[in-house]
């Protein structure tokens, strides 16, 4: 008996391999070679009108915060005159005084219009960090063929590559086939209602159901998949959800030198941890599995297998998954503190302490799971928990690969970016392209640019080269 019982299992684990190795060679993607196009010369003037660009202060500061409304006045002087050609060949409307759209008329009016997206405005730069940066932080300072300064990633580099692509072919009278709006948004950085959503509700109101969206987001990238030896590209196709949740605990305080057992900051605290110290359930979303699926014919055989079986080693794809912040974000919603407040001064034991953990949300949650998930880490009525509703955005729903539009830009970077591996992705932070998802069907996420540095932090520049990729890629996506 105990020998036949061995001999099935040996079967079994014989078939088990069989599967395994089938499954690793069926089906498994040769990587794509293309004859790149070169990009002509850049033009000197695109640099200088980013660094210009960049020099005014065009700063969000927060939702209920008033902005400077010289320096956005100053930036529409600076498109005028920096853009002859598109403010005297093109339509343009403007929304809530600051945003803006263009609208370039085609010769088939049948055709689905295009709209492509980018935004004014950039985050500020924290008082304690400005001694950190190489150059001044809003000096648009050109060194050594690099473009420095906030805004030149994010995304005042998106708003010149575009116009510069459109100036360029406007002097050779050019016309485009289908016509395309030029939608720049001026409050992306603090949920882009006063922009981007207005915008989009009017382009609803006007019936324009664009072919195709595109915005911010995905980036060609060398260093997080490293095992690759290739460039790889993702296009953002989908977004995760953004909400925020406010954390309160009231306890009677007094004077320092005599502390009850807890005070109210120890009960936050408490709770801060309890969060951070569990996460939501993971999970594998489709644009994760078609990262993996695009990306495997690169890996080694023992990753392969892995990848192409999925059914048997899901728990260990994620648990790599988990190890780097970056992979982590795309297979778990995440929660995170970003503010505290608690205490007027140094002896008096303050009555109330608050936290507000912002949280991104994996496709297939929703907020509501997420403010469960933190009653139940919490686990202490003495805390407080509310979701905020202002900015409160659901993930988003997904634009398929298969989509015409996303196989177009896909081909576009295969001819720009030599062995290139293109890929969807899934959006980890908010764009304003999410108002657009409701009426097209390719919302896309990508700039044509290769390992951004400074990214809200310090020192964000961005190279001379990656300008004119951009610029170059605009201008095949309107053309071709």
């Amino acid at each position: 008996m105990l020998k036949k019982l061995l001999k099935l299992v040996g079967v079994l684990f014989l078939a088990l391999i069989v599967v395994l190795v089938v499954n690793t060679f069926r089906g498994n993607r040769v990587l794509p070679k293309y004859t790149v196009e070169g990009t002509p010369a850049l033009n000197d003037t695109a640099a200088l009108h980013l660094s210009q660009a960049i020099q005014i202060k065009t700063i969000s500061f927060g939702d209920t915060l008033a902005i400077d409304t010289v320096e956005f006045i100053k930036f529409k002087s600076f498109l005028e005159t920096s853009y002859p050609n598109v403010h005297a060949k093109l339509a343009r409307q403007s929304f809530n005084q600051f945003s803006y759209v263009y609208k370039w008329t085609g010769k088939d009016t049948s055709l689905q219009p295009y709209v492509l997206m980018a935004h004014m405005d950039v985050v500020p730069v924290e008082a304690v960090a400005e001694s950190k940066w190489t150059v001044p932080s809003f000096s648009g300072t050109i060194k050594n063929d690099t473009i420095w300064g906030r805004g030149a990633v994010d995304d005042k580099v998106s708003v010149i590559a575009i116009l510069e692509s459109v100036e360029q072919l406007l002097k050779q009278n050019y016309t485009p086939n289908r016509t395309i709006y030029l939608c720049f948004g001026h409050d992306e950085e603090i949920s882009g209602k006063r922009g981007a959503k207005v915008i989009s509700n009017w382009l609803k109101e006007q019936n324009v159901k664009p072919a195709l969206v595109l915005d911010e987001g995905g980036q060609i990238d060398t260093k997080h998949f490293k095992q690759l030896n290739r460039p790889f590209a993702v296009i953002g196709t989908s977004e995760k959800g953004y909400a925020n949740f406010d954390l309160s605990v009231e306890i009677p305080g007094g004077h320092s030198s005599m502390p009850a057992a807890e005070t109210a900051i120890d009960v936050l605290n408490k709770a801060i941890l309890n969060i951070r110290a569990h996460s939501m359930e993971p999970a594998i979303t489709p644009t994760m599995q078609e990262l993996l699926d695009r990306t495997k014919a690169a890996e080694s055989f023992g990753k392969r297998l892995v990848l192409s079986n999925l059914w048997l080693f899901k728990g260990l794809m994620i648990n790599q998954l988990e190890k780097s912040k970056e992979t982590n974000a795309m297979v778990h919603t995440t929660l995170v503190p970003t503010i505290l407040h608690s205490g007027i001064k140094d002896n008096v034991i303050p009555t109330v302490a608050k936290a507000t953990f912002n949280s991104r949300i994996l496709p297939g949650q929703t907020s509501e799971d997420v403010l469960n998930f933190v009653i139940k880490a919490v686990n202490d009525d003495r805390v407080v928990i509310k979701k905020q509703t202002i900015s409160l955005m659901e993930p988003s729903p997904i634009t398929s690969y298969d989509n015409p539009e996303f196989k177009k830009m896909e081909q576009i970077i295969y001819k720009t970016v030599p062995d290139v591996i293109v890929s969807p992705f899934l959006m980890i932070g908010a764009t304003d392209s999410r108002y657009y998802r409701s009426f097209s069907d390719a919302v896309l996420n990508f700039s044509a640019v290769q390992d951004v540095k400074g990214f809200h932090g310090i020192d964000e520049r961005i190279g001379k080269t990656d300008l004119n990729r951009m610029i170059f890629f605009y201008n095949q996506l309107i053309t071709k």
